[in-house]
């Protein structure tokens, strides 16, 4: 049985999944427990980017959906976009909402998002992947660690990359990578293993390499995420993610509730 623990549904601004499909899609998978990881992005590049996801009505839904489906834990998260300028202003939003799972993601990386062409316009892959992880590793440390519980899509970067060489390496820029999980495995976060590059690269976010390098730091927590927006991928090949965290020696899958840490055998 799998854990999915990034999902998207029509409360997110990309996603038009309604969460009655996302739980068939679940059980279809034999996923027995789903988080739904919907978006908030303020400070994002485009319009969109910036709505707010409705959590009041979520809520309800979700206490509904669970309801009409007994067998399949379903969890409330949140995945946060880091942006420098709106991270007090995303956090003052979550306050009245008790969710399960916080996890913190980047999209934006000097003003743009690498899921648009313009982003990779006028560099060079090892300009555009470093600035990345440069970003990233100014994010994780300006995180306090109460305030999420994972790092999603490590390698974000590389996924709607133009470039023959694709796949982000912990090569492309070891000392800010190494700063990104050093700070994850001394504060006990869980570094996720994201399934949705697999449509068009050999490689998982995080890769081989870097989470062979999470391990080597003291990393010992993974999450398995199929980042699904529609149904036909929820749980898409999380098998493939297991076998891969096994082989390089974790040994513990984190679900939550509540914000508190359930670890799992994987």
């Amino acid at each position: 049985m799998y854990k999915d623990y990034h999902t998207h549904s029509r409360y997110s601004y990309d996603s038009q999944q309604p969460l009655e499909a996302l739980a068939a899609a679940a059980e279809a998978a034999q996923v027995d427990e789903i988080c739904v990881t919907d978006h908030i992005d303020l400070g994002h590049c485009s319009p969109e980017g910036n709505t707010l996801p409705d959590l009041a009505d979520r809520h309800g839904a979700i206490a509904a959906l669970r309801q009409a489906h007994p067998g399949l834990v379903i969890r409330e998260g949140i995945e946060i976009g880091d942006c420098p300028a709106t991270r007090r202003q995303m956090l003052d939003f979550l306050k009245p909402f008790r969710l399960d799972y916080h996890l913190l993601s980047l999209h934006m990386v000097d003003g743009n998002d690498p899921y648009y062409p313009s982003f990779y316009e006028g560099k060079t892959r090892g300009h555009a992947y470093r600035r990345y992880a440069e970003t990233l590793a100014a994010a994780v440390a300006a995180w306090d660690p109460a305030d999420y519980d994972a790092l999603a899509h490590l390698g974000y970067v590389a996924k709607f990359a133009p470039y023959k060489n694709k796949p982000f390496r912990h090569a492309d820029a070891p000392d800010a990578i190494d700063a990104v999980l050093r700070r994850l495995a001394q504060n006990g976060k869980a570094l996720e293993i994201n399934t949705s590059s697999l449509k068009n690269s050999p490689d998982t976010m995080a890769s081989r390499d870097i989470l062979t390098r999470f391990r080597d730091l003291g990393g010992e927590l993974i999450t398995l995420g199929s980042d699904a927006h529609a149904p036909e991928f929820i749980g898409y090949r999380l098998e493939d993610a297991r076998q891969l965290a096994l082989s390089l020696g974790f040994r513990y899958g984190a679900a939550f509730e509540g914000r508190q840490l359930r670890a799992y055998r994987l």
